[in-house]
């Protein structure tokens, strides 16, 4: 209505002004205060839940709480203001309460989760200020995260919650800084010109870890100084399919937020991190540079990336500075073939080949997304004994606020955020200690651009009968470069990963049937061997996926999933050998557009093979009863 009102008034306006262009000026000033106005959106989520996380079997401490709940109704609010169509801002805060403690919680209920101000001046220009999302390439800016074939959709779900606590997805780094950038085509030269400049904060060295905050995640080591980068990109388009991109990204330690001990700035030089990373991606689309037929893909791209490390070390005696720099490299070169002729059939195959040192560096593509850590019956480990964790447990279950008993397990009282995913920039350091999840995480720990990997990877997509019947393959072979030590008794690590998918959707196939209704398998195998005397390694697993989703009524939904993991590590002499199957069955009710409930009950069952030492055996199982309202608005 006040759109129209606006139209109304200004067509009043020009009618009534000369060709003036002062008072156009002015007419045009008058549409932007109106339409201002009506700049204001509010977006948002009520989400409630109910979950209950039981835990029995011989692992299982009596004497310590062996069932959790989480209870809570929240809901988010998503304003954006628009003063004009040149610039607007937005703010995504929480209100927040959890059932079990709402009469003695004096926490603020108001959590900040995002503030930023964008605009697209000229609708070339665009800038970002505060919180945003960037990625460049898989080896500069880039954020790596976990790959599921054929995910069951009970489950999915549940990922894609937790991970939204931190605006993860499409492999986008979630940055505070300021991203600016110019977007457009540039004829006759190219058909796409992109420049982009950023800058942002990685670490402050004034966080607060007292009082049980967690500010920060348990694997972030005190930072002795504060953390930065900045950074240029630039991807070109000429001739319709002929691309050609370059990064440079430097990464600094400020010397002057040193904490330790400010009277001895060599100190400080000696320990800041300067490194930067150089990187060039040359690429054609065959495809459109041969005019082929848009039912044709066929792309080959590369990305060759350069890292150098500045060490800095202070002579005592001749009492000056020497620099060295420890240089690591990265190559990526893919090749893409896609063709389908009509809705009966459709291919999709890429294959990589990938070369990266060990030395090559750069926090900004390599930081996991995803570092697996204890999330329901925390309370119930005994660290001295055994702990119960789970990677279903890790990857599917997130509470935003939880109360620590006074001093359990190490843990002080105060509120905190269980969620394995992560948003966060990790040190080199860090990530050497950290321990990722193998069943997960072995080939390529830490994405594309894990160091010290050569080999090829490539996967395979054919679609039958208008997508009715789909099927998935994909394939990894890669070594470490070299070894840990150039030594005897040291030997290089090779990783293999061969997997197989299949998906029918009954409703593509079966005229008759109007509703959704699929079902999903899928087997990958995953392993590692290190043959040297004194690396000795020899680590397999098989993850396997099984999902349906029928949707039996308009706005009813029956879903199942199953999942296993077998896996078997010799390290040395000793076997360790794990099992753990994750089952759940549920209903989706659609109460409208936006707004669905879902119930569903389940379990996680670990076990051990009968040749696991007993320090550590896994013998447990984890009741999951899951209610949840979600309301978009």
């Amino acid at each position: 209505m006040l759109r129209r009102i606006a139209l109304i008034l200004c067509v009043g306006l020009i009618a009534g002004a000369s060709a003036d262009q002062d008072k156009l000026d002015k007419v045009q000033k008058s549409l932007d205060n109106i339409m201002a106005k009506a700049g204001i959106s509010f977006n948002g989520e009520f989400k409630s839940q109910y979950f209950n996380s039981t835990l029995g079997g011989d692992q299982v401490d009596s004497a310590l709480r062996a069932t959790e709940s989480n209870e809570f109704t929240s809901v988010d609010f998503d304003i954006q203001a628009r003063p004009n169509t040149a610039v607007s801002g937005r703010l995504i805060f929480r209100m927040h309460e959890n059932w079990q403690n709402f009469f003695s919680d004096i926490a603020n209920p108001i959590f900040t989760r995002w503030i930023s101000i964008d605009g697209t001046p000229k609708d070339i220009f665009r800038f970002s200020i505060g919180n945003f999302k960037r990625k460049y390439s898989p080896l500069t800016l880039y954020a790596p995260e976990l790959e599921m074939m054929y995910e069951p959709y009970i489950f999915e779900r549940q990922r894609q919650i937790a991970m939204d606590e931190f605006f993860l997805g499409d492999n986008n780094r979630v940055m505070q800084g300021i991203d600016l950038g110019f977007d457009a085509e540039v004829a006759p030269i190219f058909n796409e010109f992109h420049l982009g400049v950023i800058g942002s904060r990685l670490r402050s060295s004034e966080v607060n870890y007292k009082n049980g905050a967690r500010s920060v995640e348990e694997f972030e080591m005190d930072p002795l100084m504060s953390k930065y980068f900045s950074g240029v990109n630039l991807d070109l388009t000429f001739l319709k399919g002929v691309q050609f991109g370059g990064t440079f990204l430097y990464i600094f330690d400020h010397l002057k937020s040193y904490k330790v001990d400010k009277s001895n700035d060599t100190v400080a030089e000696e320990l800041a991190q300067r490194t930067g990373i150089l990187s060039v991606r040359p690429g054609i689309d065959i495809a459109k540079t041969a005019g082929m037929s848009e039912n044709v893909q066929l792309k080959v791209t590369a990305e060759l990336a350069r890292s150098s490390d500045d060490s800095t070390w202070f002579d005592k005696e001749k009492k000056e500075f020497f620099d060295t720099a420890k240089v690591g490299t990265a190559i990526n070169v893919r090749a893409d073939f896609g063709i389908k002729p009509g809705e009966a059939f459709g291919l999709r195959l890429n294959a990589s080949l990938i070369s990266n040192s060990r030395y090559f560096r750069n926090e900004l593509a390599q930081t996991p997304t995803f570092i697996g850590q204890r999330i329901m019956n925390i309370e119930n480990d005994n660290e001295k004994k055994y702990t119960h964790y789970s990677t279903y447990d890790a990857m599917y279950h997130s509470v935003f606020k939880f109360v620590f008993k006074d001093k359990a397990n190490g843990y002080m009282k105060g509120p905190a955020m269980k969620n394995s995913y992560y948003n966060g920039i990790l040190t080199s350091k860090e990530m050497e200690e950290i321990a990722l999840d193998p069943s997960l995480q072995l080939v390529m720990p830490f994405g594309p651009a894990t160091p010290n990997r050569v080999g090829l990877t490539g996967d395979l997509c054919v679609s039958l009968l208008n997508n009715g019947i789909e099927l998935k393959g994909l394939f990894k072979s890669l070594n470490e470069q070299e070894a840990y030590l150039d030594s005897s008794g040291f030997d290089i690590t090779k990783f293999t990963e061969i997997g197989a998918g299949l998906k029918i959707e009954l409703s593509n196939l079966i005229k008759s049937m109007e509703r959704p209704f699929n079902v999903s398998l899928s087997m990958v195998k995953s392993a590692a061997l290190n043959q040297g005397e004194l690396t000795k390694l020899d680590y397999a697993s098989t993850i396997v996926n099984a999902g349906l989703y029928w949707k039996f009524l308009k706005r009813a939904a029956l879903l199942g999933g199953f999942q296993s993991i077998d896996g078997v590590m010799t390290f040395g002499d000793t076997l360790v050998g794990a099992k753990a199957n994750h089952w759940s069955a549920g209903l989706e009710w659609s109460v409208s557009d936006g707004a669905s409930v879902v119930g569903s009950v389940g379990q996680i069952v670990s076990f051990s093979d009968e040749g696991t030492e007993l320090q550590y055996r896994r013998d447990w199982y984890q009741g999951l009863i899951d209610v949840s309202l979600r309301v978009k608005f």
